[in-house]
């Protein structure tokens, strides 16, 4: 009997890419593919109203008719492109995602071809559409007011860049995974954040006296000798190749616009080497099941829990400390701060809010925290339990005490981190008011509520498998994943109600009264809605036990 074929590079590319669509649809034997290209397509939809925005912005007679801010505008998204592009595995947490690079290691390919063709796949994803719309759109703008010389090798270059963007993203992607994979995870992370702490504290402060020129006397009075230094630091680095290669072959210096090509294959195969050697080291500890906790006889963490409800709010809480992705999570708000002070970003945020800017900064990335901390394990609450949901279910322990004992956990932790976020942003920022700190924690205490409740009935309705040692995860259907946002959005919109309503002037009593007033009311709901999540839990219990263990 004759041997099958090995498959080809463009099988594999189109069975990675098959394979994202499954995932992103939570899509399984029997389900249709139809539905995963239109929740595709629904996904990517911002990209268009982003595209167009930014092709208008560049014909505006305005900017058109500049010899700057056209190229400006151009190295200002590329390098912004990028940035998001490259970190996305980190401010997203979201490095398990692709799945793939375990669930193919034991497939005959090899890991050379899995990183092409896995980095060839990210590019159609719908974030990557969403994340490149803006530039796509500025670029044709720019290239219909202002011809460009040899428009194939624009093309050419445009797709250089996004390969560039895709092999460092890799790079993120791909160290990240080998962290969290260390046994030692937690004081990776935490190292790494306060060498990034010490690191920024050395930057001097980006200049934002411009701000206050455009706000005495409009954009006339800024000097543009600003704007072009701007343009030219970064047209330099390899983010603004595309930029200035457009530049380029606007005046017709073909030579330069070839170098700039030839700058991105360079930092593109650089990448993707760096990359590739990071998936080797990936791979060789793949067979590993994540990262371990020292055993320890003397060290029973259940010896002094008396009761049974205590006993479940320690082990979720040591479930919740043990996982990488929370980790992760809990990393993310203050690296954010760090970037924005490091890019004084506090400084534009005043210029445009006034006196409420820290009410709105601090109470964002404390919302942030919280958001991101009580969404991703509430919304599958029970998928974290694996085969222990068998184990729990068959234990004499009424299941509804589990589901409150991760409720209480999970809004523990959300709390906490919020809380943290804010002290660090007083003391690292030196700014913001006790009132300012009091609106920040109302607004966490009224949106962890409304995350709760949804991510109950959310982990009822659209269970999925999650694999703890990060080789495999199901991602939520998008229907789920939409419901999710609709749920903290409206958590949020008290905070935003309040603060729009304070304006510029900065919060006030009747600020936090308000607040304080919402949080109230979700917490009434929250506790409203629990029994019939018990009622339910109970109806579906082996359905979700079927979808978290199965294989």
């Amino acid at each position: 009997m004759n041997r099958a074929a090995t498959p080809g590079f463009f099988r594999h590319l189109w069975l990675l890419w098959g394979l994202r669509l499954d995932i992103g649809l939570n899509q399984g034997p029997g389900k249709s593919r139809l539905m995963a290209v239109a929740a595709f397509l629904l996904s990517s939809a911002p990209a268009w109203g982003l595209g167009v925005t930014f092709y208008g912005l560049m014909r505006l007679r305005t900017i058109a008719e500049s010899e700057i801010w056209p190229f400006f505008i151009l190295n200002l998204l590329c390098f912004v492109t990028s940035a998001v592009w490259v970190t996305w595995p980190l401010m997203s947490a979201g490095v398990d995602d692709h799945s793939e690079l375990s669930r193919y290691a034991p497939f005959p390919i090899s890991p050379f071809r899995l990183l092409i063709a896995s980095t060839v796949a990210s590019l159609f994803e719908p974030r990557a559409l969403v994340f490149y719309a803006p530039l796509t759109g500025a670029a044709l703008g720019f290239a219909s007011v202002h011809p460009l010389r040899l428009q194939w090798f624009a093309v050419l270059l445009y797709v250089l860049f996004a390969l560039l963007n895709a092999a460092w993203s890799r790079v993120g992607l791909h160290l990240v995974l080998n962290v969290l994979r260390e046994k030692h995870s937690a004081q990776l992370i935490g190292g790494g954040f306060v060498l990034f702490l010490v690191a920024a504290s050395l930057i001097p402060p980006i200049d934002t006296s411009w701000l206050t020129a455009v706000g005495e006397g409009g954009v006339d009075k800024l000097d543009m000798a600003i704007i072009v230094d701007a343009t030219i630091a970064l047209g330099r680095v390899p983010s603004g190749f595309f930029g200035d290669a457009l530049l380029e072959l606007t005046y017709g210096y073909r030579r330069n616009a070839l170098a700039n090509g030839v700058g991105m294959v360079f930092f593109a195969l650089m990448g993707l080497g760096l990359a590739y050697a990071l998936l080797l080291r990936f791979h060789r500890n793949v067979g590993r099941a994540g990262p371990s906790v020292k055993e320890s006889g003397d060290n029973d963490p259940f010896a002094r829990t008396r009761t049974v409800s205590t006993t479940l709010l320690v082990r979720e809480a040591l479930d919740l400390w043990r996982n990488p992705r929370a980790r992760l999570l809990a990393s993310v708000p203050f690296v954010l701060a760090i970037l924005l002070k490091l890019t004084s970003g506090r400084a534009l945020f005043e210029y445009l809010l006034g006196a409420s800017a820290d009410a709105w900064l601090m109470g964002g990335l404390c919302i942030y925290g919280a958001v991101v901390m009580a969404s991703t394990f509430s919304q599958n609450t029970f998928a974290y339990d694996g085969h222990g949901l068998a184990l729990l279910i068959a234990a004499p322990v009424e299941l509804g005490d589990v589901l409150r004992a991760k409720n209480v956990v999970q809004g523990a932790a959300a709390g906490g981190m919020a809380l943290l976020v804010g002290l660090f942003y007083r003391v690292y920022f030196g700014r913001g008011s006790a009132l300012d700190f009091l609106c920040a924690m109302a607004a966490v205490l009224a949106v962890i509520p409304v995350l709760l409740a949804a991510g109950n009935f959310l982990s009822l309705y659209f269970p999925v498998k999650f694999h703890a040692s990060l080789k495999r995860r199901d991602k939520l259907p998008l229907t789920a994943s939409m419901l999710g946002i609709v749920a903290a959005s409206v958590g949020c919109a008290p905070f935003i109600w309040a603060l729009r309503f304070a304006g510029k002037s900065g919060p006030n009593g009747q600020t936090l009264a308000m607040i304080a007033l919402c949080a109230v009311v979700n917490v009434i709901m929250y506790r409203a809605l629990l029994p019939l999540a018990l009622r339910l839990l109970g109806q579906r219990r082996e359905i979700v036990l079927r979808a978290v263990t199965r294989e």
